[in-house]
């Protein structure tokens, strides 16, 4: 580093690489843009200013801000009334971005989480029956059966940003010993409200009611379950004194398409009637 006095120091590329943290085609590349000027000496270097580090600095913590070259070119060559006017509608700007990314990511987040609670229900609660609570959750819309509830789906997940997160319970009737499809209720769990796009009211839907159910996960070739796990889940309903309603929820939990014939992991849940259960039963 070479130095005249105190307040006229000039620095080489690497001496401000250094600095600043920044590589040398880097630097080149601002000095190509004209953002920073170099001075060619008789010696064939070239030296930087401290007023070229002070841009860098500037630069640095504006690319900090995700502004782009353009945008700080543009207010380096403004004057002061300009760059203070432009400055405020900017940063309003993208802070109101920066915003809206926080709320995406958010939301990408919670879909991660209850992807998470899907896997972990698997894991621990596949081919096992024990007692647990219906979830909490708003009722959306309430569908003729599954596939009117799909089209449903798509349709709302297109309105609101969010939406996508509604499960699909399907209620199966079980009285004279046969299923039969009551309704497919698109279901958006309590606590996801907040990670929805604004504008969205949901202090006018229905919710689901506190409910004792006999609970189990089974993985099947198809969309609604076995005559012969319903009738597993009233015997061990029966097993533990438990009277069971003529009814069961499916929630079509995910699927998975490693063969030729895409599995469905079930989430099932029967109602029972006046059940206290402080903790989970299991066989």
């Amino acid at each position: 580093m070479e130095q005249k006095t105190e307040r006229e120091q000039e620095y080489l590329i690497g001496d401000v690489a250094r600095i600043v943290g920044l590589s040398r085609d880097a630097l080149r590349f601002y000095e190509k843009k004209g953002v920073i000027r170099t001075q060619k000496k008789e010696n064939g270097y070239r030296y930087y200013s401290e007023n070229d580090i002070y841009k860098l600095m500037h630069i640095l913590y504006r690319r900090k801000m995700n502004s782009s070259l353009k945008e700080i070119e543009e207010t380096m060559v403004m004057d002061r009334e300009n760059t203070v006017r432009h400055m405020k509608e900017y940063l309003h700007s993208c802070m109101e971005k920066e915003r809206e990314e926080l709320k995406n990511h958010k939301r990408m987040i919670a879909r991660m989480k209850l992807l998470e609670r899907d896997m972990r229900n698997i894991e621990e609660h596949l081919d096992r029956i024990t007692l647990r609570r219906f979830p909490a959750a708003y009722i959306v819309d309430e569908c003729h059966d599954l596939q009117e509830g799909l089209k449903n789906w798509f349709q709302l997940a297109a309105l609101k940003d969010g939406m996508d997160m509604m499960y699909f319970y399907t209620e199966l009737s079980l009285k004279k010993s046969a299923q039969k499809v009551v309704n497919t209720r698109l279901l958006l769990y309590k606590n996801l409200e907040k990670v929805l796009t604004d504008g969205f009211d949901l202090s006018c839907l229905k919710e689901t009611g506190e409910m004792g159910c006999i609970h189990t996960v089974v993985e099947t070739e198809e969309l609604l379950p076995e005559s012969r796990i319903i009738r597993m889940m009233e015997e061990w309903g029966c097993k533990h004194g438990l009277k069971t309603e003529e009814r069961v929820y499916v929630n079509h939990m995910t699927s998975f398409s490693l063969k030729e014939s895409p599995t469905y992991c079930l989430e099932l849940y029967m109602p029972v009637s006046g059940a206290t259960f402080p903790a989970a039963l299991e066989i």
